[in-house]
């Protein structure tokens, strides 16, 4: 207790010296501008680093893994084979109806006789529409986009108005997964899981069916977007594939019966315009509107008109 008083009495003494003595003060007042001056780095970092972190975190929230993900074209083992052969299915076999009404008691009876390579109903198991978003760990525009993201899942239906009764869903596949069994390859280019996904949807012509229908989508030729992206992934070009890539898969009415359906990966953008997470959010949520025939505003609907801008 008498060590206590007597560090307590140091430190009375010592603040009743400080305020004595006023050539002190200024001293102390420029110490400490300067001390808040060299920490101002550090701090930046310090937010940087909690901003990235919290990026990471919310794309591994809506993940599905390549993990174990086989070089087979037959076998669609992982989350993500799943996800993505069951778009590919249910949109392929879409040319052979009418109707929406007749495609979808198609499929419906399609899946209860095991007709189908994954057993799975996309719109029930991931989303009637839904983003599907290709990231990494390391990518610093893909930390840029996630803010639009939980910006428009917060305003959704307020701030931004969506088209059709749909709800916000998103999954993601990490180009930069590795897996357990990478080292089981011989070839160098096959130990890196992504490398065996892309290999894979390039053989069943996945990746060239969707990449021809978003080549003719309205947005590449309203945004002038160039064709390089879009060929490195119908190619399916590892070393070049675009992260993040954006792409709406829409399995709705609404895209069956466009002028030029396009069920199933419907919208892609390589990345997100905007000067902040409320304009990017608006580019997302133009994408997924992409179907009205109202908007003329928007650029990724058949009705854009530039003159409206």
């Amino acid at each position: 207790m008498n060590i206590l008083k007597a560090i307590g009495g140091l430190f009375v003494r010592l603040w009743r010296w400080i305020k004595e003595t006023a050539w002190i003060q200024p001293l102390l007042i420029v110490g400490a501008i300067f001390a808040v001056i060299f920490s101002i780095p550090k701090f930046t970092e310090w937010v940087s680093a909690i901003n990235v972190a919290s990026a990471s975190r919310y794309w591994s929230d809506y993940k599905l893994t390549i993990n174990n993900e086989t070089a087979k074209t037959s076998e669609y083992n992982t989350a993500a084979d799943k996800l993505t052969q069951s778009i590919n299915e249910w949109s392929n076999f879409a040319g052979e109806y009418n109707t929406y009404e007749e495609w979808d008691a198609g499929m419906k009876a399609k899946l209860a006789n095991k007709e189908l390579s994954v057993n799975i109903d996309p719109r029930t198991e991931y989303g009637e529409k839904f983003f599907l978003v290709y990231v990494s760990e390391e990518c610093a525009n893909c930390d840029a986009i996630q803010p639009a993201f939980e910006t428009l899942n917060e305003y959704w239906g307020t701030n931004y108005q969506m088209e059709g009764t749909a709800k916000f869903a998103i999954h993601t596949i990490f180009a930069d997964e590795s897996s357990d069994n990478d080292d089981d390859y011989d070839i160098e280019s096959e130990k890196k899981a992504f490398v065996r996904y892309l290999n894979k949807f390039n053989d069943n012509d996945f990746l060239a069916s969707a990449g021809g229908r978003l080549e003719a989508a309205p947005y590449k030729l309203n945004a002038n977007v160039g064709d390089s992206n879009y060929t490195y992934f119908i190619d399916g070009d590892a070393d070049k594939f675009s992260v993040p890539t954006v792409i709406l898969v829409d399995f709705t009415k609404e895209a069956f019966e466009l002028t030029d359906p396009r069920i199933g990966v419907s919208e892609i953008t390589f990345g997100i315009s905007g000067d902040d997470k409320f304009a990017k959010a608006q580019v997302i949520a133009n994408m997924w509107n992409h179907t009205t025939k109202t908007n003329k505003t928007n650029p990724f609907s058949d009705v854009y008109n530039k003159k409206a801008n």
